[in-house]
């Protein structure tokens, strides 16, 4: 029986925040290690955020939750922008580290294959290079999270110092989505920037993967989730989808108007196409989710300040 060199770390998650001159594209780090006793599926939502997750052991397999097909088994993996959804499944041993970049970071660090990798799943030797498996590996044998955390300061603060930087007005274009909530007419950015609408697309996808409108989509998609949690939060779970509950004075409707929908119908269908189904059942199954003990449950987000993700049943 071959025993494990690895160093000895409690199970659980583990956050750590990069260096501060790497902030602008280093959204955080998540050391996992898990030893549970039966399969974990996670339900991961699009999100504005670029991630890189490192497996010391332990593979996990990706299908998309919106179409699924046969899952892709991936030991470390790096996952660009995406439309729809992902199931993400291991079988209740995982031990690595995710790496949570903002588009800037994966084009500083990655150059033209962070455009290549939007909507895409891909082996992160495949977009790092050749080193990884020697950063891996030392990563792995690190005596505590802290030390793999400032290691990863060090290779990252070395991708950047050297690596490509956005084009200014690609820069502009993302600056306005972000703030308006993707809600900003696709009109008015062909206008700033003086491109013409074919010439902004090619741009955008080319620094970050998606379409403009795509990427609007998935801001606005954060948006909602925030709203809706945060009314959850509030109200304690009454429904914000159903029946007024004696008292409340938001409705579901008035909900889908702040998110920037048309009505509560055009919030559900846009919510179902991203996700894979409705609001409702995505903000129970976080309740079930959050009143699980660690290490299975509990931390549920991967990205602080970002609605990310929740745990699915055995059966989906």
């Amino acid at each position: 029986m071959t025993r494990s060199t690895l160093p000895t770390t409690a199970p659980g998650t583990v956050l750590g925040t990069p260096a501060a001159p790497l902030r602008p594209y280093v959204l955080g780090y998540r050391g996992y290690r898990l030893a549970l006793r039966q399969p974990l599926r996670r339900l991961e939502v699009p999100t504005d955020v670029v991630t890189v997750a490192l497996a010391f052991d332990g593979t996990m397999s990706l299908t998309d939750a919106v179409s699924p097909a046969p899952a892709t088994a991936f030991g470390s993996v790096a996952a660009g922008l995406r439309r729809t959804a992902t199931i993400a499944e291991h079988a209740g041993v995982l031990h690595g580290l995710a790496v949570s970049l903002t588009p800037q970071g994966a084009f500083r660090a990655f150059g033209p294959l962070a455009g290549e990798l939007g909507g895409h799943w891909a082996e992160a030797g495949d977009v790092l290079g050749p080193r990884l498996r020697a950063l891996t590996d030392r990563l792995a044998h690190a005596p505590s999270w802290p030390a793999r955390f400032a290691m990863l300061d060090g290779y990252f603060g070395a991708l950047f110092a050297y690596g490509p930087d956005w084009d200014p007005s690609v820069h502009w274009v993302w600056r306005q989505l972000r703030h308006t909530h993707g809600l900003v007419p696709i009109g008015a950015l062909v206008e700033g920037t003086g491109w013409s609408r074919r010439r902004l697309e090619l741009r955008f996808r080319e620094h970050l993967g998606l379409a403009p409108k795509q990427a609007a989509g998935i801001l606005r998609l954060q948006r909602t989730l925030n709203v809706l949690t945060a009314h959850e939060e509030r109200t304690a779970g009454d429904h914000p989808f159903g029946r007024r509950p004696a008292g409340a004075r938001t409705t579901g409707a008035d909900l889908a108007t702040r998110c920037g929908y048309y009505d509560q119908s055009h919030l559900d269908r846009t919510f179902r196409a991203m996700v894979g189904r409705s609001p409702s059942a995505f903000l129970a199954s976080r309740r079930t989710a959050a009143a699980l003990p660690e290490p299975a449950g509990r931390v549920t987000d991967r990205v602080t300040g970002r609605v990310t993700s929740t745990l699915l049943d055995a059966g989906g």
